[in-house]
Order: structure tokens, then sequence, then C-alpha cells
């Protein structure tokens, strides 16, 4: 087996490792992509895992009766739209493997954001086969996975579900969803004493922690969980061509030169006018044909979107809705210089109430419409001031639900 290349960006500078056909580390750096192409043995014939940033990225599920991934990809942003802080249109879909309750386990990531990875990539020396979030990497099947990487933690659910997020926010972000699940937390041990106010936090609400000691950075213990089973992002409009023998080359021009000449062809006897007129029916009937086979006993479907909405939106529980929410509206809140003091979530309304300290009301104010440039309804509940510092609370809710 050939060596395995990770890549993950940082600073606006390139951090790799590379792991040998056993496993085990082989080098090493950081720097530009120049001194990365000048360290790599050419030509790389390995596999290269480009390591997407976990708070850019929504590791959620999708309810999705059908078997059939064509009608999966076509379902999926119905199931899920109303979690995301942007139009659906603006999102990628990244389609994984069914979790042990039978859900789609789903990658949510802005469009634009890929392009500007790939565009990025392109001055390596070397060809993207996999992109994976950072927190898909970690192994669920024991507990609630926890990573602690430097000030930063990964955490994923034994659904599939994950978030990255601010270490000093772990304990909010563990606080929902499933108690009664052992918490294993590992990390090095500058990241884990750094850590030990909010791991001393979960033990004394009753959760019970494991904690695993290893003398290596955040990344290196990331890439050591890859198994090749992970939801890759490179698919779709996004997947990597595979190489083709030269051979095979030859009757791929000659299939494609014959099927310009018979579309040619046929596309001189069909009229313009002809295929407008019949686009919006067939368009309609396809929609009817796809909701039909994925619900054959449901035969009310006058409106279309209203009834995808009630057999796939409706059922999930808050626990997915509260991730996403929780991890858009929390990720700026260092930049903004501010801390998050509590947090309160209301299931029922779809509220998200922050208590944010800060130094100026100007930063609370900021951070709002920084929210709400992004998509979200965000606005200042309370504002007051005591000893140089300032106590607020913001009340965040998605745009969708806001509207």
């Amino acid at each position: 087996m050939a060596d395995t290349l990770f890549l993950k960006l940082r600073q606006d500078e390139f951090e790799w490792l590379i792991f040998d056909h056993s496993g085990r580390k082989k080098t090493e750096g950081f720097g530009p992509a120049s001194q990365l192409n000048e360290s790599l043995e050419q030509p790389f014939d390995g596999r290269v895992v480009f390591v997407a940033p976990g708070e850019e990225v929504l590791l959620t599920t999708a309810n999705v009766p059908s078997k059939q991934h064509r009608q999966i990809v076509q379902a999926v942003p119905y199931a899920i739209e109303e979690r995301l802080a942007m139009d659906v249109e603006e999102c990628f879909f990244s389609l994984g493997s069914r979790n042990v309750n039978d859900q789609v386990q789903v990658a949510v990531v802005e469009r634009s954001l890929i392009k500007g990875w790939l565009d990025r990539l392109e001055a390596l020396e070397v060809a993207i086969n996999v992109m994976v979030a950072e927190a898909n990497l970690l192994s669920c099947d024991n507990g609630i996975s926890v990573l602690i990487d430097q000030d930063r933690a990964h955490v994923r659910w034994p659904d599939g579900t994950g978030i990255t997020t601010s270490r000093a926010s772990l304990p909010l972000a563990l606080s929902v969803g499933v108690t009664d699940l052992p918490i294993n937390v590992v990390g090095n041990e500058a990241d884990i004493d750094a850590a030990r106010m909010q791991l001393s936090e979960l033990e004394a609400s009753g959760e019970v922690l494991s904690q695993r000691v290893v003398n290596e950075s955040g990344f290196y213990l990331l890439c050591c969980e890859f198994s090749g089973t992970e939801n890759n992002l490179l698919q779709g409009e996004f997947k990597v061509e595979e190489a083709v023998s030269s051979f095979q080359l030859v009757w791929k021009s000659v299939a494609v030169l014959a099927l310009v000449a018979v579309a040619l062809h046929f596309s001189t006897l069909a009229a313009e006018v002809w295929l407008l007129d019949r686009k919006s029916s067939e368009y309609k009937a396809e929609a009817n044909a796809l909701y039909a086979s994925v619900f054959p006993k449901d035969r009310n479907v006058r409106d279309l979107r209203r009834r995808w909405k009630a057999n796939l939106g409706r059922s999930e529980s808050g626990v997915n809705e509260f991730l996403s929410l929780f991890a858009a509206s929390s990720r700026g809140l260092p930049e903004a210089g501010l801390t998050l003091n509590n947090l309160n979530y209301n299931e029922s309304r779809g509220d998200l109430i922050l208590q944010v300290i800060g130094k100026r009301s100007e930063e609370l104010v900021e951070f709002t419409q920084r929210l709400t440039s992004e998509g979200l309804d965000a606005e200042i509940g309370t504002i007051n001031q005591d000893s140089g510092t300032v106590r607020g609370s913001i009340k965040i809710r998605s745009g969708e639900k806001g509207s």
C-alpha cells in the first residue's frame, strides 16, 4: 500500500502529515505550498486527504425511507432545510452511510467554501482524493467522542452527528441530547490540562467521563482515526475523476464523439418551442412521481412542498436543530471580544438565547448585526453595564423560522 498524505489549512498555510502503509507517522511539516511540494517524493502516488475545518461543516442526519440514491439526493435538502442558516441553493449536501437508527448521515457546507478550498489546493503538486470534516474523523462506536484540540473541541455523537466548537463551550454543547452515554475525552497533556475546568464541570453534572492522554497534536490524533469510510465531501459536482488508461481514453473519446453526433442529429428534429412548452409539465410529473415512490400511501399531494416537510421535516428531534443553530451563532464570539456565560434553548419556539459578557455594548451590537447578515434572526434582549464590563443577552433563531 502507498503512503497517505493528510493536509489542513492553518493561518493561510498548510499543515501536513504523511503516514506510511502500516499507519506510522513518516513525516510532518508546516508552511507554504512550495515547501510542501519540495518535501514530497515526486511523483506522489498515494492517497491525499484534506481535513476541512469542522466549524464550517454541519454533520447532521435525515430521515429518508427510500433506498434509491437518486431519490435520497433529491429528498435530503427538503428534510433538513429548516436547520440551515442559509438558503438551500447556497449549500452542498454530502451523503454518507446510514447510522444505527437507519438515518442518512449528511455533511452540509457552503458551496463557495469548498470551491475556495479547492482553489487553494491547486497550488499543490498532488491530487486530492478525499475531503472530510474534522469532527467526522472521530470514532463514536463506544459513546460520545471528544477531542480537545488546543482551544477547540471536536465532538461526535453515536448517531453520526458532530460539531466543532470552542473549548470553553464544550459543556454547553454536551448538555443537549443523550446524557446517559459515556463521554470519551482524548488529547495531549497540555490540551487536557487547559480543559480541566470544562471537564470538571461535566463530571460535577453527573456525566461519565473517561480521559486518555496522548503525546501528540490534535491533528495527528484525527488523522490516526481515518478509516476511509468517512463522509467524503468530494462527491456530486465536486467528485474527483479517477485516472484512466490511454486505451480507455481512446474509446471514451470515440463514445463521446458518437454521442455528440447522435445528439446533434436528433436536436435538429426537435423544435425549441416544443421543448420549452413541455419542460414545466415534465418537471411537475417527475416531482410527483418521486413523491409517490417515496410515500406511496400518501394521496394528498396538492401542495407537494408542504407534504415533503410534513413527512420528512417535522419528525426530527430538536438536538440537530440546536447543534446547527449553536454552531452557526457561537463560533464568532472570541473574534467579537465576547465570552459566553450561559445558554438557554427553547425547543418548542426554536429560540436560542446566549448570555454573553464583553467590555463594550458596541461589541454586542456588532456581533448581533453580524449574525443577522449571515442569515440568522438575532436581536438583543438586555444590556447591563457593571464595573467595566457589559452583560447582555441575544435571542437567536434561524432565518427560516424568523421570517
